[in-house]
């Protein structure tokens, strides 16, 4: 409730929708809320208004302080849709005590760190519970196993098995009856030493004789990864800290360095999932060129020509790095959809140059009237089209609309890219084609089949034609 007035009294807010537990509400993988969550977990989400307003960081960025002063509350933004903080890091270990130890070394180092904002452990807190430790001396002196002092705590504190109590009929409905201590002597030590239990010899004893009974702190949940037990430490990244250099500078810290006996580091998490984006984004823009090579090659029958207009490529790369260097972005998702779309772009001006080239060298120009004639030409609409897409990019690039900041690295990439690649094709890719050609003209008496023809070819029935 705290948390939905908080939010509610936002200026920028325009809906606030409050959920316990129940199914996800986050639209992103991973889910805001998960369908077996308690009511001990729930999640709020805010609409924000249209129109101009501050980036979603200046947002969550001014209500961190606020939200510190709700008592009892683990809270998580959600920016992201996947459901999950920026930072996460994740260690397993075979013993409890040594994960608790580092987990909370790590945490303390984490505050540490500029750029990351409340490290905090992502299981719920510790709560007490009720230990039953058995004497095995004098329980076996007695006759009294360990599954007999089991089976008593278990059945007055959280009632029997269902396969094991009684069923109440109520119409096709048949509900268990559990029956327990009441709440009272749950939580009374006296009561529950004073349990009684049966021996072999058929006499009766207390549980406090055979077992120490105590409430101590315990884990409220207990995860486990690869059948090892875990524990997450989240953060989130404030002051326009990336996920990547967040990840590098826990990595540098000195818990991280040297961890210690038995506990490790499970690749997994968020910087896991960027990973392996970040790595199929790298596969298609690979396998994207690889298709135009293979285009190219069928187009102009050459295994060379197709070079020149890949040439380009690494000029748009370039000047979608610089662009987002001189505007302080970072190399995230968007921006890499943008490198993906350059790959498109960017070998279209190539295309045209090169295209005009070689039909102006089959009319019998010579290779450099041929290549001026080509850049004369084409050079009008190469910049028309480069200004076109640029000009459409714009909006994004300056951030102009709702959510626009998300989409901003991608349209400064692009926009980079098509002013670097529009430039230098028009200089880099005349002179690339004279080496390629002149290194073709060299091959021809040799590898014939490997070059672009001289001549356009003739149609079989034309030829057929012109024979009679």
């Amino acid at each position: 409730d705290k948390l939905q007035a908080l939010l509610s009294a936002q200026p920028e807010t325009a809906h606030v929708y409050t959920q316990v537990g129940g199914q996800d509400i986050s639209s992103g993988p991973g889910g805001g809320i998960s369908s077996s969550a308690g009511t001990n977990q729930g999640a709020v989400a805010a609409i924000l208004k249209p129109g101009p307003r501050p980036k979603i960081e200046t947002i969550r960025d001014r209500l961190r302080d606020q939200l510190r002063l709700i008592p009892n509350a683990r809270l998580t933004f959600d920016t992201s849709g996947f459901g999950v903080a920026d930072v996460q890091v994740i260690l397993t270990s075979e013993s409890g005590n040594n994960l608790d130890q580092a987990a909370l070394e790590l945490e303390r180092e984490m505050r540490n760190v500029p750029g990351l904002a409340d490290p905090r452990p992502d299981s719920p807190p510790p709560g007490p519970e009720l230990v039953v430790k058995p004497r095995i001396d004098e329980a076996a002196r007695l006759g009294v196993s360990v599954a007999t002092i089991s089976e008593a705590a278990r059945v007055a504190t959280a009632g029997d098995i269902d396969a094991n109590v009684s069923k109440l009929d109520e119409g096709e409905r048949r509900i268990p009856v559990r029956v327990r201590l009441p709440q009272s002597d749950r939580t009374d030590l006296n009561v529950i030493k004073n349990l009684r239990l049966p021996t072999a010899s058929g006499g009766v004893t207390t549980l406090g004789s055979v077992a120490d009974v105590t409430f101590q702190a315990g884990p409220a949940t207990i995860n486990r990864v690869d059948r090892k037990r875990n524990l997450t430490i989240i953060a989130d990244t404030t002051g326009g800290l990336q996920i990547g250099d967040a990840a590098a500078k826990v990595n540098k810290l000195p818990i991280m360095r040297h961890l210690p006996e038995g506990v490790s580091r499970a690749e997994q998490g968020q910087e896991q999932a960027y990973t392996q984006l970040f790595v199929g984004f790298v596969t298609a823009i690979v396998s994207g060129i690889g298709l135009v090579y293979a285009v190219m090659v069928l187009l102009f029958r050459s295994f060379f020509k197709p070079v020149i207009i890949l040439m380009a490529l690494p000029t748009a790369v370039g000047g979608a790095l610089l662009g987002l260097l001189m505007t302080n972005q970072a190399l995230s998702i968007p921006s890499a959809i943008g490198f993906l779309m350059l790959m498109g772009l960017a070998a279209k001006n190539s295309i045209l140059l090169v295209e005009y080239a070689i039909e102006r060298e089959r009319e019998g120009y010579s290779q450099r009237e041929a290549l001026l004639e080509a850049c004369r030409e084409r050079a009008r609409p190469i910049v028309m089209t480069t200004v076109a897409m640029a000009a459409g990019m714009l909006p994004t690039a300056l951030s102009i609309g709702s959510g626009s900041e998300f989409r901003q690295p991608m349209a400064i990439a692009v926009i980079g890219g098509l002013l670097t690649s529009t430039v230098l094709s028009l200089l880099l890719v005349p002179v690339v084609y004279e080496v390629i050609d002149d290194f073709e003209q060299w091959l021809f008496p040799r590898l014939g089949r490997l070059v672009t023809p001289r001549q356009a070819p003739v149609p079989a029935g034309a030829a057929a034609r012109a024979a009679e």
